[in-house]
């Protein structure tokens, strides 16, 4: 593996599947949107037994999971050159296994780009990508799907805001990329049914929340006034609104809480119920 990345690429992990090839193509897109070169990270699809993501198989089978890596790597910049050829591509054959690799990467990348590997039953993210989405140190884009679709380039980006700090970073991401793709943005903020509301007389609750919403929004439409923006205030469970705006859009972005080392105990569940369940590509930003 070579020193680092390029700090404003766009890395993609890709291990030869259908769902990682989707992504990559999807990354391409992202990259040319944003005018960054693109880092395919290939990296063995070594078993994972007892469900562990890094695991490394003994002896000289490793040798041949490189192998298959460096064929992987070939196809998947042929794939990329096929499809935006003006685009600078370098790749990465990492001796690791997938998910440290790209937890190792992503220090040194702009975004990071997987599929939503899957678990046993198809639907739910495997433990891969949720190792990955938990302690990457840059945006981590899950791309889900489905495989062989057009990229519905002009469908909006949707961005979650809950008005406090932990959804600032996926705000400025939401408007940045909306902005690159040259796309709306819908900024939905929600809030549970059971949050104590503010009593007194003439209190519209709606009223309040759009203001939050409003106030979380106002520096970042003014760095990017450019943006169109749709705003949606609405009660609900904030995982099953952001899933049923995401139907009618091509990313959802949502934010998690900060890293330390309780990540794994603090990774969102709005983030999580999203990487299972949303019907497009789901952008986490720490």
């Amino acid at each position: 593996m070579d020193a680092h990345p390029d700090r404003n690429a766009v890395v993609a992990g890709v291990d030869g599947s259908p769902t990682s090839l989707n992504a990559l193509r999807w990354a391409a897109y992202l990259a040319a949107a944003v005018r960054a070169p693109l880092v395919i990270a290939c990296a063995p699809r070594f078993p994972h037994p007892d469900g562990d993501p890094g695991h490394r198989p003994p002896g000289a089978r490793v040798m041949r999971w490189h192998e298959i890596a460096a064929r992987t790597a070939e196809h998947a910049v042929a794939l990329v050159r096929s499809c935006t050829p003006e685009l600078p591509v370098t790749t990465e054959i990492t001796p690791e296994a997938a998910a440290p690799a790209l937890i190792a990467l992503s220090a040194h990348a702009r975004i990071l780009v997987i599929g939503a590997q899957t678990a046993w039953d198809g639907r739910l993210v495997g433990a891969t990508t949720m190792e990955v989405a938990r302690h990457a140190r840059c945006p981590v884009v899950v791309w889900r799907g489905t495989a062989g679709r057009r990229i519905p380039r002009r469908k909006p980006v949707v961005v979650g805001v809950d008005g406090t700090a932990l959804s600032t970073a996926a705000v400025e991401l939401g408007f940045e990329l909306a902005e690159a793709l040259e796309v709306p943005l819908t900024a939905v903020h929600c809030w549970p049914g059971n949050r104590i509301a503010p009593v007194g007389p003439g209190v519209d609750r709606t009223a309040t929340e759009h203001a939050v919403l409003a106030e979380a929004l106002a520096a970042h439409r003014e760095a990017h006034p450019g943006v169109r923006v749709t705003e949606m205030a609405t009660p609900g469970v904030p995982a099953t609104v952001l899933a049923e705006a995401a139907r009618d859009s091509q990313l959802v972005v949502v934010g998690t809480r900060a890293r330390n080392t309780a990540t794994a105990a603090l990774f969102g569940s709005t983030s999580r119920d999203l990487l299972h369940r949303a019907p497009c590509p789901v952008a986490v930003c720490a």
